[in-house]
C-alpha cells in the first residue's frame, strides 16, 4: 500500500513536471513566433514598404514612358533641356513647370535607388530563409543591372546617387524640392548627371533606350512580385493602375495592358 502511495506521488510529480515543460515550451515558441511576426512588420515598415511604393512609381513612370515613345518615338516632356549642365541656371518656376515631368522623373528613380541601397546596408541583418535570402539578392540585382550599362546609368553611381537622397539626421527622404536646389548646385548636380543624361536618353527614344526600359520594366515587375508575395500584399502595379484610372474615369484610358 505504501509503495502504491509512493508510486502514485512519483507519477503525479513526474506529469506535473511534464506540463509545466510542455506549457513553457508552447508558450516559448508562441513568443518566438509573435517577435517573428513583429521584426516582419517592423522590416515591412523600414524596408519593404518603402520600397514596393518606389517601386510601383517608376514601374507606372518608366511605362508611360515607354508606350509613349513606342507611339511617337519620343517623349518631348523629358526633352526641356539639352545637357545636365543646364539645370543649375533654371530657377524654381521651371522646375515647377516645364522641366517638372523630367526632374520628377529622375527624382522618384534617385528614391528608388535610395531604398535599394538602405536594403542591401542592412541586408545582413534581415532574417530570411536561405532560398528567400538568394531570391531578393538577385532580384536587387537585376533591377540595378537593368538601369546600368552603355547607355545607361553606371553601377557603381546608383548607391552614391540613392546616398544623396538620404537625410540620415531626420531618417526621411529629401523632398522633390530639396532635390531641384541639390541640382541647382552644380557641384552637387554633377553627380546626379547621369540620372539625368538617362531620361534625356529615353526622351528621344531610341530602340536600344526601348530595349533598355523593357528590361527595367520586367526586373521592377519581378522584384514587386516578390516582395508582395513575403509581405502577403496585393498587387502593388495592378492596384497602381486601379487608383490610375479610377482618378481618370472620365478620361479614356491609357494603355492599360501595359501595368495589368
Amino acid at each position: 500500500m505504501e509503495q502504491q502511495v509512493v508510486l502514485t506521488a512519483v507519477i503525479s510529480s513526474v506529469t506535473s513536471l511534464l506540463v509545466v515543460a510542455v506549457s513553457s515550451y508552447l508558450t516559448s515558441r508562441r513568443e518566438r513566433s509573435d517577435q517573428q511576426l513583429s521584426e516582419m512588420a517592423a522590416l515591412s515598415v523600414k524596408y519593404v514598404n518603402p520600397l514596393r511604393l518606389y517601386l510601383t512609381e517608376n514601374h507606372w513612370r518608366l511605362g508611360r514612358i515607354r508606350d509613349q515613345i513606342a507611339q511617337e518615338g519620343k517623349h518631348t516632356s523629358l526633352l526641356t533641356i539639352k545637357d545636365p549642365k543646364e539645370l543649375s541656371d533654371k530657377d524654381p518656376d521651371w522646375y515647377n513647370g516645364e522641366g517638372c515631368f523630367l526632374v520628377s522623373s529622375a527624382y522618384l528613380t534617385a528614391c528608388l535607388f535610395a531604398y535599394l541601397k538602405k536594403l542591401r546596408d542592412d541586408f545582413p541583418y534581415l532574417r530570411l530563409s536561405e532560398a528567400d535570402d538568394t531570391e531578393l539578392l538577385g532580384n536587387l540585382l537585376q533591377v540595378n543591372l537593368a538601369f546600368s550599362g552603355l547607355g545607361g546609368i553606371y553601377y557603381a553611381t546608383q548607391p552614391s546617387m540613392g546616398e544623396d537622397l538620404l537625410d540620415r539626421a531626420e531618417n526621411r527622404l529629401i523632398s522633390y524640392r530639396e532635390f531641384c536646389e541639390l541640382l541647382q548646385d552644380p557641384s552637387s548636380r554633377v553627380w546626379m548627371d547621369g540620372l539625368i543624361t538617362f531620361y534625356l536618353a529615353a526622351g528621344r527614344g531610341s530602340p536600344e533606350m526601348r530595349a533598355r526600359l523593357d528590361r527595367i520594366l520586367r526586373s521592377i515587375a519581378n522584384l514587386i512580385a516578390f516582395l508582395d508575395k513575403a509581405v502577403g500584399g496585393g498587387g502593388s502595379i495592378g492596384g497602381r493602375l486601379r487608383a490610375e484610372m479610377a482618378a481618370h474615369k472620365d478620361e479614356p484610358p491609357s494603355l492599360p495592358h501595359a501595368y495589368a
